[in-house]
């Protein structure tokens, strides 16, 4: 349901702007023709922009607006039960702290979770709702429609087919037939028939089916039905310009338009001969032709479109390959270059161990500065206990290069080198392009106050860096707070695993279970026996964390066992 609801969003940003594109630049114009096309090509662009995507290396300020609302949208929600008779559990401090940002009422080092309204399946009936309300109510104006056609006898006029209604009404087309009232078939016959012959010769009854569909999705959207109104306008202007074309005199026939322009209301989707402004209609055929090189005008919808694409644009998908060569017992993903949150992970791990000496425990043997960073499910974070709103990389970086030189000062002031001890924690519901993008944030923050340093120092070595500002980053398991971020094993996860088999035949694995990796697995690390077996996997965008950490653990586990 988000993902649909987020869908309606990006293309309602491109609909609105392309209203007020068109408002500005296009709608004076007397290129009929261009506009008319500018008007259906643009809306069936902005339906197709949004399912375009294309891959940037970060996110960038400019994204962070559609990026607060698609995860908004497309966020899990949470109903959590907690266990026990009371719906109470003790919660550990930095529980208590994510908790409390995710919206949970904390007492007493206890945590009373607060169902969580889906908002978001409410959002989505209403959008439902009126939708198929404004389809009833086109339905049923067409019904009508076809229900008066059908009443009365229709004679052949040419290609077309002429209802003659003895009702007093204004006239109309649709489809292959047009209907005119007794008095306008008595009176004005040349003039109105041809008008309405426009229309069918331009085939505007299709526009308009197409702009009533845009209507039905977005009906809460004051643009889409702005754009349809501009369309009618459009039409008009070219069925009038057809009519003088084709020799009627420009003065009687708009002295005709000043006597109809008084009519009934006419059916919401037909093509009708009053259904325009009047003064626009006459302006526009005494306007003076807009010269053909106003064509160019449409080349700023290049640059309007590609804004757009960047935008909706999400980090690129990376992939990160697992070997096991010569050794099936010892299971290690290693990094390559395309794994970059592997790569992050493996660059504070060198660090951790620079920091310990080499050693597998580290005993504190100088002064500690511990500090934490969590992320929540909505990828909200928490460094150091301040909160920073989701994918706010810049702030991020701020406060951490902050804590960086605080630190070192701090280790200056008292001549004593300071161990800055960073312990990650991130939720199972939170996405993996987070999670890269923060991590990237703190490596730059890390290694732009090293070259800080070492410049205030006139250049040091890379080993003498590492001792005046040593860095522990550990990463702890990722917390649970709902059963739903427990992956299933029978269900299909948003990932591909490659697997290489040295000597055989290698294999692409499409959104498996858990279940049926494991048992895949097995068998190709039969054929592989100790020659090795390489694992490589591809996980879709922002996939959350928790599928990636279980995605891993089988293939550590499973390949772990002869």
């Amino acid at each position: 349901m988000g993902t649909i609801l987020f869908y309606i969003f990006e293309s309602t940003l491109c609909l609105t702007i392309l209203y007020f594109l068109f408002r500005l630049f296009f709608r004076k114009d007397t290129l009929f023709r261009t506009n008319r096309f500018l008007l259906l090509a643009g809306t069936m662009a902005c339906m197709l922009l949004p399912l375009l995507q294309i891959d940037v290396p970060q996110y960038t300020t400019l994204q962070l607006p559609i990026i607060t609302v698609r995860h908004l949208l497309t966020e899990k929600e949470v109903s959590a039960q907690m266990e026990g008779g009371t719906g109470e559990k003790h919660l550990s401090e930095e529980t208590s702290l994510l908790m409390a940002e995710k919206g949970e009422r904390i007492e007493g080092g206890r945590a009373n979770v607060i169902h969580v309204i889906p908002v978001i399946w409410l959002l989505g009936g209403c959008y439902f709702i009126g939708a198929l309300i404004v389809l009833a109510f086109l339905l049923l104006s067409t019904i009508r429609m076809r229900r008066l056609i059908r009443s009365y006898p229709a004679c052949n006029c040419g290609k077309y087919k002429l209802v003659i209604c003895p009702e007093k009404m204004v006239s109309f087309s649709w489809g292959h037939t047009i209907v005119l009232s007794q008095e306008d078939y008595e009176r004005n016959p040349g003039e109105i028939l041809l008008h309405e012959q426009m229309h069918l010769q331009h085939k505007h009854t299709l526009d308009l089916l197409w702009m009533e569909c845009i209507v039905v999705f977005h009906w809460f959207n004051p643009a889409a039905w702005l754009l349809m109104r501009e369309l009618r306008e459009v039409h008009e202007y070219e069925a009038d310009n057809g009519v003088i074309n084709n020799g009627i005199d420009a003065t009687e026939y708009q002295l005709l338009l000043v006597k109809k322009s008084v009519g009934t209301r006419l059916y919401s989707m037909a093509c009708g001969f009053n259904h325009s402004k009047l003064k626009n209609r006459i302006t526009m055929m005494l306007k003076r032709r807009t010269n053909n090189w106003a064509h160019l005008k449409l080349l700023l919808f290049v640059p309007v479109a590609a804004g757009a694409l960047y935008a909706f644009a999400q980090p690129e998908v990376k992939k990160t390959v697992g070997q096991v060569i010569n050794n099936p017992v010892s299971v290690k993903l290693d990094s390559v270059q395309e794994g970059e949150l592997q790569q992050l992970e493996a660059f504070f791990e060198r660090k951790a161990n620079d920091a310990m000496g080499g050693k597998k425990e580290y005993r504190p043997e100088k002064p500690m500065r511990i500090c934490s960073f969590f992320v929540n499910m909505n990828n909200k974070m928490m460094l150091d206990q301040e909160l920073i709103k989701e994918y706010d990389v810049e702030t991020l970086s701020s406060r951490f290069t902050n804590l960086l030189m605080k630190s070192y000062k701090e280790a200056v002031k008292k001549d004593e080198n300071q161990l800055l001890v960073l312990s990650v924690i991130y939720d199972r519901g939170s996405s993996s392009t987070a999670i890269t993008s923060y991590l990237r944030t703190i490596k730059e923050a890390y290694l732009q106050v090293r070259g800080e340093i070492s410049g205030d120092l006139g250049g040091v070595s890379e080993a003498r860096l590492d001792s005046l500002l040593p860095i522990f980053v550990s990463f702890r398991e990722p917390k649970i707070y709902s059963s739903k971020y427990k992956t299933a094993s029978d269900i299909f996860l948003p990932i591909e695993v490659s697997l290489y088999p040295k000597g055989g035949t290698s294999s692409v694995i499409k959104h498996p279970s858990l279940q049926e990796l494991e048992l895949k697995l097995k068998d190709y690390q039969t054929i592989a026996n100790s020659d090795g077996l390489s694992v490589g996997l591809k996980f879709d965008k922002d996939v959350t964390m928790g599928i990636v950490e279980d995605v891993k653990e089988v293939i550590r586990t499973t390949l772990s066992h002869k």
